[in-house]
Order: C-alpha cells, then sequence, then structure tokens
C-alpha cells in the first residue's frame, strides 16, 4: 500500500495555518504574559506556509526558493518551540538547548550555501526537526508533571511518538541515497514514517489551547474551593474533602480571641495580617496530616484523619504556642489576640456537621476556662 504523502502535507499545512490564525488574532489582543499565542501562532503559520511550498520541490534542494523554504521552516519551528518555553514558564534545559541552537545555527549556512548534494540538507533538516519535536515532547511532559494536567500527557506522548518517525524516515533516505536495491523499500518506509508524523503533530495543532483550557479550569476550581485572603479551604472546598474521608477523623476548631477588637482599634489590615499568621502556622503544623479550612471570619478548622487525640493535642499546643510567640511582631499590643481551639473525634464520612459543632463546643468550654483559671488555649 502507498501512502499519498502530498495529500497528508496539503491537510498539514492548511491545518497548521488554520491553528496559527486560530492563535494569532486572539492572541494579538491577549495581555497574557510574554504572549505566547502570537508566537505560536506566527510560527505555525509559517509552518503552514513553508510546508505548503514544498509541494512544488522534487526534493533535491536545488533550487533558492527551496532552501529558503527550508530556513523558513526552522524559523517557524523556533518560533513555535520560543512559545512553548513561555506557555510552560521554564526554558529547556540546557543538554538540549545547547544542541538545538547549535542546529539552527548551522543549518541555515548549510542549507542556504551549501554545495548541490542534497543529502546534507535532508541530513540537517530532518535532524533538526528531530530535535525540535523532542523539545516540544519536553516541555508538554514538563508542564505534565507539574501541574498534573491530563491533556499535556497527550500532547507530550503525541511529539516524543514523533521523534523516532523523523529521524526514521531521515535515515532511511540518507541510507538508499543512490542506492537502486535500497531505494525502493526505503522510500516506502519512509513515506510510511513521515506520514504518521504527519498525523500525530497534525493532531497537535491546538496543543497550547487545550492545555490552556484545562489549565484555566484548574485554576478556577482552585479559587472556588479556596479562602483567597489566607488559601486556606472554604466551606465549599471542605465539602468536597469530607467526600474523601472514611474512618475515623479528628477535628480543631480553631478561634481567635479579641479578633474584633484588633479590628475596631487597628483597622482591617491588622485583622488581615492576623488570619494569615494563623492559616501559615496551623498549614506548617499540620503537614502533610491533614487539611485547613477556613469556616468563618476568624474560625479555621483543621481536618485530620486517623490522627489520634494526643497528636491532635500536640498540633494544638504547637500551633497556639507558635502564634503566641509570633503576633507581638506583628500587632501593636497591649491586648494581643490569642487562639482557642476546640478538639472533637469521630467518623468523618456523613458526620462531619455534627463533630464540628462538637468541636465549637469544645471550644467555647476552652474560652470559658481560659477567661476563669487562664488554662491553655486548647482542649477535649
Amino acid at each position: 500500500m502507498i501512502l499519498d504523502i502530498p495529500s497528508l502535507q496539503v491537510v498539514a499545512a492548511l491545518g497548521s495555518i488554520l491553528s496559527g490564525l486560530l492563535h494569532l488574532f486572539p492572541g494579538i489582543a491577549s495581555r497574557q504574559p510574554g504572549r505566547w499565542p502570537c508566537w505560536w501562532g506566527t510560527g505555525k503559520i509559517i509552518i503552514g506556509v513553508t510546508n505548503g511550498l514544498g509541494l512544488y520541490f522534487d526534493g533535491t534542494r536545488l533550487t533558492a526558493l527551496e532552501r529558503i523554504t527550508d530556513v523558513g521552516l526552522l524559523v517557524g519551528l523556533c518560533l513555535c518551540v520560543h512559545a512553548m518555553a513561555i506557555f510552560a514558564r521554564r526554558r529547556p534545559p540546557v543538554t538540549i538547548l545547547v544542541p538545538l541552537t547549535v542546529m539552527v545555527v548551522l543549518a541555515v549556512p548549510f542549507v542556504l550555501f551549501g554545495d548541490r548534494d542534497a543529502r546534507l540538507s535532508i541530513m540537517i533538516m530532518g535532524g533538526t526537526r528531530t530535535l525540535f519535536n523532542f523539545t516540544a515532547a519536553w516541555m508538554l511532559i514538563h508542564i505534565a508533571r507539574t501541574e498534573n494536567i491530563r491533556t499535556a500527557w497527550v500532547m507530550g506522548m503525541m511529539f516524543a511518538a514523533s521523534v523516532p518517525l523523523f529521524l526514521a524516515r531521515t535515515t532511511l533516505l540518507l541510507v538508499a541515497w543512490g542506492d537502486p536495491v535500497w531505494e525502493s523499500t526505503a522510500q516506502i518506509t519512509a513515506d510510511w514514517s513521515v506520514g504518521i508524523a504527519i498525523i500525530l503533530i497534525s493532531l497537535s495543532h491546538l496543543a497550547l489551547l487545550l492545555i490552556d483550557a484545562e489549565r484555566v479550569q484548574r485554576a478556577l476550581s482552585e479559587q472556588a474551593s479556596h479562602d483567597c485572603l489566607t488559601g486556606a479551604l472554604n466551606r465549599f472546598g471542605l465539602k468536597g474533602v469530607e467526600a474523601t474521608l472514611h474512618g475515623p477523623v479528628t477535628l480543631l476548631l480553631i478561634d481567635i480571641d479579641r479578633f474584633k477588637a484588633l479590628n475596631d482599634s487597628q483597622g482591617h489590615a491588622a485583622g488581615d495580617t492576623v488570619l494569615r499568621l494563623v492559616a501559615d502556622l496551623a498549614q506548617r503544623e499540620i503537614g502533610d496530616r491533614g487539611m485547613l479550612a477556613r469556616i468563618g471570619g476568624d474560625e479555621f478548622l483543621c481536618v485530620l484523619p486517623d490522627c489520634d487525640t494526643a497528636a491532635a493535642r500536640g498540633i494544638a499546643a504547637g500551633l497556639s504556642d507558635r502564634f503566641d510567640r509570633a503576633v507581638p511582631a506583628l500587632v501593636d499590643g497591649p491586648c494581643y489576640p490569642a487562639l482557642s481551639i476546640g478538639l472533637a473525634q469521630g467518623a468523618g464520612a456523613g458526620s462531619l456537621d455534627a463533630l464540628i459543632a462538637q468541636a465549637d463546643d469544645a471550644m467555647y468550654a476552652v474560652k470559658r476556662l481560659r477567661q476563669s483559671r487562664r488554662e491553655p488555649a486548647w482542649a477535649a
């Protein structure tokens, strides 16, 4: 079966130009840092145009226009890699960037002014394109690993799969050059390699748009479930956590004493500072043992799955002590805020509200003890 490479090239060229336009025009009006859609769109348009012009040449790379077209393809690939670096918020490592730069720097003079033997151009263009696809795969997989974006995994795998295909095609064309015994078989195999690679690359034209959509969706979900001031979970986020609780859970309900007096005397900026302090200290004290939620104006809830009472009491005592030592540096006296912490323990699934009510009762019991006997700011 003979693969119709020219038809695939036409589809790939049109798809590249169309995806470039879809990125370019919105990117011009976009305020995104670095304007990666403009770079990606421009690069894709250049790649599409050069691939389309390539259909008019016989592949010998003897004419000046064909060589200029090859250089244009390199420019388009460079712009796409630049856009990916902006989008990924990280440049490729030196081990990738240096060979890529060297290949591009060497490619331009060799392609434009090299000898009339097309094998050198085939080797340079094939090797450079292989390296570009490897760089794109690395950056997409980096996004997938650091941001846990599933779309980036799929697109990264597509680019990664195209790397051996482009490399195989370049190798086969060089091996079979001028050898009638190998030429026919190698050409067919090379056509299939590049055909599959074209299909994979065509499917990834909208890769960054799809990844960006998932990234935005994750950001919106994060904003909807977290308190914007402290970064702790809000009540909506707490409901999501409740569905994952199976087995015993310990709650610590934290209330800031004299918080209203602080706001009235020193302003809401001082109150916000104390709220952020409580959240930061609680997150450090909890670590990976549980989650923190802000459930009221000055009330926080520590959710500690599979945590015994002794460990929970240690967390409460440590948090109260850290707060008492840190707050004088942030708030003017004479009456500093303090923490009252109530503890409750039980089954978390389906009964979190009841446990919160128990922790709330325990917290108010602590307040009464502290006012009358000056006891430590935690109790069961």
